[in-house]
């Protein structure tokens, strides 16, 4: 007796199920999502000097400002950056959005380093679940796109946030107001294109075990890992000097007070 032929596997079409986007549009609605992330987390960096000039601050304190974030980021990317393989990528990058929202909130009431230096934590937290989220979900929706998006919208991104935010701090009105109000309507937009995605990981037991650090690097690439390690410590320690100290020292050395000058500093 003949056995049945198999059943056809399903195939991923871009024909958008109800109520939801597209796999086209989803993808382009998560490269939106990191892209505005990634502008948000440089948008600070030409208004360190406006903040150091109000509250008097050291460069000290712009610095571990700075610092932060990068902390709550790598915390958050060895912590919850799988979180969205176990609970979805929706319900992480909702989640994310929330956080940079309220990160934005206290970055439009900040009256003092402190807030700084809690919104800067809450941003940290922010971007590290969502850059494992969208960066996976790229991949689920458009596999050979994916990598080149998740490879180019950082750098894009940090640019064109330093750039924005420099311009918006020299020729727009509330500097230390706007550029957040913006980001935070930006987080708004981006939470509605979220809701409306189709979910491409559905959820897997397993979210309190993924909490946990893994650090690790396979046998076979410690040696060239060790090799790359100074670069990239120079390298990042580079950024995150021009990214906290930059616009200050433009305008200290070189008495440069056009803050477009020091988003430029920052993206350059």
């Amino acid at each position: 007796m003949a056995s049945a032929p198999p059943a056809p596997q399903a195939q991923a079409t871009d024909e958008p199920q109800p109520g939801r986007l597209s796999r086209t549009a989803a993808f382009w609605t998560l490269a939106a999502t990191l892209l505005a992330f990634m502008c948000a987390a440089a948008a600070p960096s030409p208004l360190y000097s406006v903040y150091q000039a109000e509250w008097h601050s050291s460069a000290i304190t712009l610095t571990v400002v700075f610092a932060v974030y990068a902390i709550a980021l790598l915390a958050a990317l060895v912590t919850v950056g799988a979180l969205s393989d176990h609970i979805g990528r929706r319900p992480a990058l909702l989640a994310a959005l929330a956080t940079q929202a309220v990160a934005m909130l206290a970055f439009i009431t900040a009256d003092s380093s402190g807030w700084l230096l809690s919104a800067r934590i809450l941003q940290g937290l922010a971007t590290g679940l969502a850059t494992g989220a969208t960066s996976a979900g790229l991949v689920d929706l458009r596999p050979k796109l994916a990598p080149l998006i998740n490879t180019a919208t950082p750098g894009i991104g940090l640019g064109a946030g330093a750039i924005g935010s420099g311009l918006l701090v020299e020729y727009a009105p509330a500097p230390t107001m706007l550029v957040y109000v913006l980001l935070l309507a930006a987080c708004a937009v981006a939470a509605v294109g979220i809701a409306l995605m189709p979910e491409t990981s559905p959820r897997r037991p397993g979210a309190p075990a993924s909490l946990r650090p893994t650090i690790g690097v396979p046998a076979g690439a410690r040696g060239r890992f060790l090799t790359v390690v100074p670069i990239l410590i120079t390298t990042w320690s580079m950024t995150g000097f021009c990214m906290s100290l930059g616009p200050s020292l433009a305008i200290e050395l070189l008495g440069i007070t056009n803050h477009l000058v020091g988003g430029f500093v920052v993206a350059g």
